[in-house]
Parts: C-alpha cells; sequence; structure tokens
C-alpha cells in the first residue's frame, strides 16, 4: 500500500491532533453587518489552526492560523434582518519548514455556533390604505376603512 503524501488531510502527521479548545467570545449583527470574535488553540504537535465561517450553513470565508493559540475575527455584510445561525468550524494543521500546509481530518475537529439577531424593520405603511391618513384625533377602530372620531360609535 502506498504511503499518503504529505498535504492531504489523512497524513500520518496528523495521526492524534486535535483542536483543543475554540469558542465564540461573542456575536452580533448591526442592520446588514454581522460580526464575531473568539479564541482557538490546538493540541500538542499541531502549528496551525483552519477556521471556517458558515452563516447558515453556507461557507462565507475561512482563514488559516498559524501558532498553538490565539483568536480569530470575522466581519461580513448583505445579511438580511432576522435570526441567522453562525458556526465556525476548526481543523488542526500543521505547517512544516518548508510552508507546506497539512489539514488534518476530513471532519471538523471542533464546531461552536451561536444564533445573531437583528430586527427586521416595521413594513412601510400601505399607500392605498385610508387609515394611514386619517386627520388629528380620528383613527380607522371600526375596521371598515373608515376615519372617524373616537367618541364615534362604529356602525
Amino acid at each position: 500500500m502506498a504511503e499518503e503524501s504529505l498535504g492531504t488531510q489523512e497524513s500520518a502527521v496528523c495521526a492524534g491532533l486535535t483542536v483543543s479548545g475554540l469558542s465564540i467570545a461573542d456575536a452580533s449583527m448591526y442592520v446588514t453587518d454581522m460580526s464575531a470574535v473568539g479564541s482557538w488553540s490546538v493540541s500538542q504537535f499541531s502549528n496551525a489552526v483552519r477556521l471556517e465561517y458558515y452563516i447558515d450553513n453556507i461557507r462565507y470565508a475561512f482563514d488559516e492560523r498559524p501558532g498553538v493559540a490565539g483568536t480569530w475575527y470575522f466581519s461580513t455584510t448583505g445579511i438580511a434582518c432576522g435570526s441567522h445561525y453562525f458556526q465556525v468550524r476548526a481543523w488542526p494543521m500543521v505547517i512544516d519548514s518548508n510552508g507546506n500546509r497539512t489539514t488534518c481530518g476530513s471532519t471538523p475537529s471542533r464546531v461552536v455556533s451561536q444564533y445573531v439577531y437583528w430586527e427586521c424593520p416595521p413594513n412601510p405603511p400601505d399607500p392605498y390604505d385610508p387609515c394611514n391618513y386619517c386627520p388629528g384625533n380620528t383613527s380607522c377602530f371600526c375596521g371598515d376603512g373608515v376615519c372617524r372620531p373616537h367618541n364615534q360609535y362604529c356602525p
């Protein structure tokens, strides 16, 4: 059987390597912008991590960070208002002295997630609904589309 070459995800250099820590410190939205920050750490003999960032199970970005621990940051724009499922997936990596990068594992070693929410603005009033344009001290409280003073009874 031929040995698997370096640079592939199941090579011998990856034996026993894991992402030992992964967290989301904060994730939030403002209008259409989403951002998040957190930390990561890898097990002994690993010297980097690959991070992938997902919103509603769609990958938006990935990052490879050298070291044995650190922080990560994610930011994007164009996200619709409402509730979204943000997720970070992490794999341990080995970067050798020649700069060759090996991502270990076909599935993430760790995954963290959080729901993020930005309230949608109210819908604008219907320009064809006469109840949206009742003059002062009147409203359409009878449900028939007629503006009336508040002391008037419904028909």
